[in-house]
C-alpha cells in the first residue's frame, strides 16, 4: 500500500470536516491493484440499510446424515452480526428484512451462509458485497450473490437478496 493511499484514507474525512458543513465524508475507492498514484475518492454516505433476504438456491449440504439447517449471518463489523431463522434443505425461503445503520467509511457487507449442528456450525459458503451502488442509488433490487468455493472456481450456492438504503440527513 502506497503512502498516499493510507494518508487519503486518514485524512481527507478531517479535511472536508473542517471546511464544510456537509453531512458526507469522503473515502478511497476503486484503488487500483497495480499500486499506481492514481486515487479516486468518492463521498460515502451515512444512513439506514435495509436488506431483504429473500431465500437461497443450491446451498451445498455440509451434513453427513439427514438434511442440513442452513441460516445466514450478515455484518458490516463484527461486533455486530445478524442472523437468519434457520430452516431446511438446499434451497430456503428466508424472507427476511434486516436493518443495519451504515457509518461513513462502510462500503461492504459481509455475508456468510451457515449448516447448523448440534456440536458446531460448518460454514457453508460466504461472499463479500459492494455497497457503492445501494448507496449511489438508493436500491439494489432482487439479485443472486454466489457464495463461491474453491477460490471461485466453484459456488456452494446463491443468496437472493435486495436492498435499499435511506440516507440520514441529520
Amino acid at each position: 500500500m502506497r503512502l498516499t493511499f493510507i494518508l487519503a484514507t486518514f485524512l481527507a474525512p478531517l479535511a472536508v470536516l473542517a471546511s464544510s458543513s456537509h453531512n458526507v465524508l469522503p473515502t478511497v475507492e476503486n484503488v487500483p491493484s497495480d499500486n499506481s498514484d492514481t486515487i479516486s475518492i468518492m463521498a460515502v454516505k451515512k444512513g439506514h440499510l435495509y436488506i431483504k433476504l429473500n431465500h437461497a438456491t443450491n446451498l451445498r449440504d455440509k451434513d453427513w446424515v439427514g438434511k442440513s439447517d442452513p441460516f445466514v449471518e450478515m455484518w458490516l463489523d463484527k461486533s455486530y452480526k445478524q442472523r437468519s431463522k434457520d430452516t431446511k434443505g438446499p434451497n430456503p425461503v428466508f424472507s427476511q428484512t434486516f436493518c443495519f445503520y451504515l457509518r461513513p467509511g462502510q462500503t461492504k457487507l459481509y455475508v456468510r451462509a451457515v449448516d447448523k449442528d448440534t456440536f458446531s456450525n460448518d460454514k457453508i459458503g460466504e461472499a463479500t458485497i459492494s455497497l457503492v451502488n445501494v448507496m449511489a442509488t438508493g436500491k439494489e433490487g432482487p439479485q443472486d450473490y454466489d457464495l463461491p468455493k474453491w477460490f471461485g472456481l466453484r459456488s456452494n450456492g446463491r443468496l437472493n437478496m435486495q436492498m435499499q438504503f435511506i440516507e440520514d440527513n441529520s
